[in-house]
């Protein structure tokens, strides 16, 4: 392993991105690699959200709406719409990535009322599932799960069959978050539209680490998360994307004051804008807005394109390390070694992934690092590439915890029980 650690400082002073690593405020007595699951605060974050509160709530209150307030959410707005390569007038932020796709399905039933179909797989996240349900039943359609054999790859040939055969919504995750499979986004988009179907797809476990362009991938509708790569912190807002062309056939299935065409004047009459406010509704969550301010900044600054680069170096760097130690211990690697078939984490599994987590969280010496990762069902372990701040000799220390933990069994000092987050 010492030369493995030596590849890994190496590949650590050829880094592009590893100024950005002193941008984060990454714990001393840890090692972060669950930035998939939350990414990390940002420095500069602690003086932003500090302003806001203490000069622009607490000095110039009701007057920042005026002076700032009114224009943050159009400005994070725009700042998702550069990393995604979008229009900068066909994102919206605000509410959580459940409440936008499910006001996405719904204005999207409402304006076509020829669809008879909604579908997810068995890769996507639940809650989108549960959101997709919900919808379904309320507008008195079909709900379709489609499940391929397995919940790590999907069978693309499978997938296409089943679009012409239940053509009408279907919901997708960009990249699966289990396995971190990621789907041919360009390839699909294409062949929904060629079928009658409408595609969402939910960019929570790609956006800020994938290279994403929504005009080149030809995608009408997503949806995402803004606390995983991008960093805006728990809680922080999502996202809506709508493609122009899309945009104005679309009513919001919930009004509110912000979607109103002329909120300020408070009438009593109902306009919906006309722009992607449409799906603005209560005031904006000015706190957690604030947050993305220099968060997305940090993204735009280092790009995707570099990101994605970073990404597949330190796969492959763990890949080696997978195929010369890892794999002989029993462990399987469960995420495609193609890179553009997978997104920005690991999926390992063992028989005993569960308590090797908990000894990799809580080593049971406590002159180790905690490494802190999370564990998944059944029996996997998520491994987070986080481009911004993840370094080489994270991944080799981690990988080398993983040998010694199986190696010299300390996982049976670990119970089975599970509690809390993971």
């Amino acid at each position: 392993m010492d030369r493995l650690k030596k590849i890994a400082k190496n590949l650590d002073s050829k880094d592009n991105l590893s100024k950005f690593r002193e941008k984060f405020n990454l714990p001393k007595d840890k090692i972060y690699l669950d930035g998939n699951s939350l990414g990390v605060l940002a420095k500069d974050i602690i003086d932003e959200i500090n302003h806001t509160i203490k000069e622009e709530w607490g000095n110039n209150l009701i007057s920042s709406w005026n002076k700032s307030w009114i224009k943050l959410p159009r400005m994070i707005s725009q700042k998702i719409a550069s990393i995604i390569k979008s229009g900068e007038d066909e994102v919206y932020v605000g509410s959580s990535t459940s409440i936008n796709l499910f006001k996405l399905i719904k204005s999207i039933l409402q304006s076509n009322k020829s669809i008879k179909n909604i579908t997810t797989d068995n890769l996507n996240f639940p809650s989108d599932k549960y959101i997709c349900e919900l919808v379904a039943k309320d507008f008195n359609i079909d709900f379709n799960f489609l499940e391929y054999g397995s919940d790590l790859i999907a069978d693309i040939e499978k997938l296409k069959e089943f679009i012409i055969k239940k053509r009408g919504i279907i919901v997708l995750s960009h990249v699966a978050y289990k396995s971190s499979y990621r789907y041919p986004i360009k390839e699909i988009s294409k062949f929904c539209r060629d079928n009658n179907t409408v595609v969402i797809w939910d960019l929570s476990h790609s956006i800020g680490a994938v290279n994403i362009d929504m005009g080149l991938n030809q995608v009408d509708y997503a949806v995402g998360c803004t606390y995983k790569y991008l960093n805006g912190g728990p809680g922080s807002p999502a996202f809506i994307y709508v493609r122009e062309q899309k945009l104005r056939k679309l009513k919001s299935p919930i009004r509110g004051w912000f979607s109103h065409n002329r909120p300020f004047e408070y009438s009593d009459e109902y306009n919906e804008s006309n722009s992607i406010e449409k799906f603005s509704n209560g005031t904006p969550h000015i706190l957690s807005l604030s947050t993305l301010k220099t968060s997305l900044d940090i993204t735009i600054e280092a790009t995707t394109k570099e990101l994605n680069i970073k990404s597949a170096k330190l796969f492959d760097y763990f890949g080696s390390i997978y195929i010369n130690e890892l794999k002989k211990l029993n462990f399987e690697l469960l995420t495609p070694m193609d890179k553009s078939k997978r997104g920005s984490h690991i999926a390992i599994s063992h028989k005993e992934a569960w308590r090797i987590s908990k000894c990799l969280i809580n080593p049971i010496d406590n002159d180790k690092l905690s490494i802190i990762i999370d564990f998944r069902p059944k029996n996997i372990i998520r491994i987070a590439l986080t481009p911004l701040y993840t370094s080489f000799e994270d991944i080799y220390s981690m990988s080398r915890r993983l040998i010694n933990i199986v190696n010299e069994e300390e996982y049976k000092h670990k119970d089975y029980s599970m509690k809390g987050v993971t």
